[in-house]
């Protein structure tokens, strides 16, 4: 039993010590070497306010360049390679000894012997997008060595290397500048505007805008007197970005500090974060503001539904309230990595105060033309009538809400038009979407059918869906308007610099223009000679790429070039030339 306890008190006290470490004493910091051969400047930062997701990797610039070489970080094995028209594009992940893994993502070509392993595996299951996990040690590089050139692939918006470090036990993603990784950061994080949500019972009541002041140094103040009047309980959110040496990029904040008084609050922090979680950011920021003006401000409170792990324990607050005429200092700290910091300070006044002006963020129940359906963030829901039907999990959304349900007839749709709530309330989990058909249109198979989302009226996006027994289903992650169309257009083909007859030089790029504007190209096949060959497709730019040095040798110079692309909806597409390749 004596050595039970000692056991206990020896591992209670290793992880009390440990959890007093700074975040750069938890992780490694000569292990790793740039994955570029040049001065690093970054473009994002990790944990940077994205759509739907915290940035979850370091963005480097390459000098606008395609093709500078990409080095392995450390040694260790290639465990995965994927090559994708989305997200990372073509991307790579080197799986290291020391229990950590680094992802290079938005690669352009991968080293020869891993480019001719994903051809093979491409023509083999005669697919142009594969997820790949070669066997152990086949590809095995040193720190330094070339695994890749550095591209533009994927949903990349200029030319950069995203590089990433993992936990390779649980996949948690770590912040790549707590490694030492080298990135000149001298200026202090930029602040401003901020919001003060307003409560009543627990429950949002409004919120109000205010301007800030930069005093410099990192020094802000609040724009008018510098006191916040309230009579019930409030809290904060604050926009944030930070600047780094030499570049103008609007990058994401390392840590948000809430004190009130001497007391720390609330307490944000990007170190880690389990990808599985990244949606959650929805929770994290203001949605509404985002959805209406496209800004990103961090909330300084949670939500109730907000699991995400990035708030320490100690510091996860709920809503601010003291006893009237009480005046209490606030600060709110804002920093990056390289430890430069901002500050805003100003008074919290309690009292009676009929000035105070909010913006109401639900709609008055008393009117009764609006019908209103509560839905709740950790209960199961299921919202029907004669022509929809709704079905959402728990914890698909992040507190409670009423919804509005309301449906309009508009032209050239299959069903009435429905209001499902509001696009500025978030969902996190994929719920279950149902619209009856009004009538079959004569001549379109149902397998054209689908639904899709509205703006004011206008069509918006493509759900997607299947017809079954007079209706259509789908999932979606969105609320707003949906209503039932059809998609019976076949994706459009344009050769880009050749036309049939045209010679082309071996071991050049053949470039295909793609476009489908309704439900999406889905599948994209070539055949030379009637051999498949591999094609890579940059979907941000509507472009088929066909390398040449992939076809199969021509019996003469003439080979022939067919190309099929089909939509979501089975529409399809064919192109057949006849080039000389020389």
């Amino acid at each position: 039993m004596i050595r039970s306890w000692k056991n206990y008190l020896f591992l209670l006290l290793f992880f009390l010590n440990l959890s007093g470490l700074s975040a750069q004493e938890k992780y490694p910091q000569d292990y790793f070497a740039p994955p570029l051969d040049i001065t690093l400047y970054s473009s994002g930062t990790f944990g940077e306010l994205r759509g739907n997701h915290f940035h979850s990797g370091l963005d480097i610039k390459t000098q606008g360049r395609v093709g500078l070489p990409i080095l392995a970080a450390a040694e260790g094995s290639i465990v995965r390679i994927k090559v994708s028209p989305y997200g990372f594009g073509r991307a790579l992940y080197l799986k290291h000894p020391n229990g950590y893994t680094t992802v290079y993502a938005h690669l352009h070509e991968f080293a020869p012997e891993i480019e001719a392993y994903v051809v093979s595996e491409m023509r083999r299951k005669q697919s142009n997008e594969v997820d790949l996990f070669p066997p152990a040690a086949k590809f095995y590089f040193k720190q330094g060595e070339e695994i890749a050139k550095g591209g533009n692939s994927g949903g990349s918006g200029g030319p950069h290397l995203h590089f990433e470090i993992r936990d390779s036990r649980t996949e948690n993603i770590i912040n790549p500048l707590l490694f030492g990784l080298k990135v000149e950061d001298h200026r202090p994080p930029e602040i401003g505007p901020m919001q003060v949500y307003y409560f009543k019972d627990g429950q949002p009541a409004g919120q109000k805008e205010y301007s800030l002041l930069n005093r410099g140094e990192g020094k802000y103040e609040l724009s008018g007197n510098g006191i916040i009047e309230a009579e019930e309980e409030l809290s904060f959110g604050l926009y944030a970005i930070d600047k780094q040496d030499k570049t103008s990029n609007r990058n994401g904040i390392y840590e948000l500090k809430l004190f009130v008084g001497d007391n720390l609050e609330h307490h944000f922090k990007m170190e880690t974060f389990a990808f599985a979680k990244t949606r959650y950011i929805n929770a994290h920021i203001d949605y509404g503001l985002k959805e209406c003006c496209s800004r990103s401000s961090h909330r300084l409170y949670l939500e109730p539904g907000n699991k995400l792990s990035t708030y320490p324990a100690r510091a996860a607050a709920g809503h601010i309230k003291f006893d009237r005429d009480t005046i209490v200092p606030i600060r709110i700290e804002a920093s990056d990595v390289a430890g430069n910091s901002s500050v805003l300070s100003f008074d919290l006044h309690y009292q009676k105060s009929s000035s105070l002006e909010a913006t109401a963020d639900l709609a008055s129940e008393a009117n009764s033309d609006i019908n209103l359906v509560e839905v709740h963030y950790n209960l199961p829901e299921v919202l029907n009538g004669e022509d929809y039907e709704l079905g959402f999990k728990a914890g698909s959304f992040y507190r409670d809400y009423k919804i509005e349900i309301r449906k309009e007839h508009i032209n050239g749709t299959y069903s009435p038009l429905f209001n499902f709530g509001d696009r500025s309330i978030p969902v996190q989990r994929y719920f279950d979407i149902k619209l009856r058909l009004n009538h079959l249109p004569k001549g379109v198979s149902p397998s054209k059918l689908f639904i899709a989302s509205y703006r004011d009226g206008v069509y918006d996006d493509y759900e997607g869906g299947y017809y079954q027994n007079g209706w259509i289903s789908t999932r979606t992650r969105q609320l707003g308007q949906f209503a039932i169309a059809a998609d019976t257009l076949a994706p459009s083909i344009t050769a880009s610099g050749f036309s049939n007859g045209s010679t082309i030089k071996k071991g050049t790029t053949v470039v295909v223009r793609v476009k489908d504007d309704i439900s999406g190209v889905e599948k994209y096949n070539a055949w030379v000679d009637e051999v498949w060959v591999p094609i890579y497709y940059d979907a941000k730019t509507d472009r088929l790429l066909l390398k040449t040095e992939y076809w199969p040798e021509a019996k003469d110079s003439k080979q022939v070039l067919k190309l099929r692309v089909e939509d979501d909806r089975n529409n399809q597409s064919e192109e057949i030339w006849e080039l000389f390749v020389s």
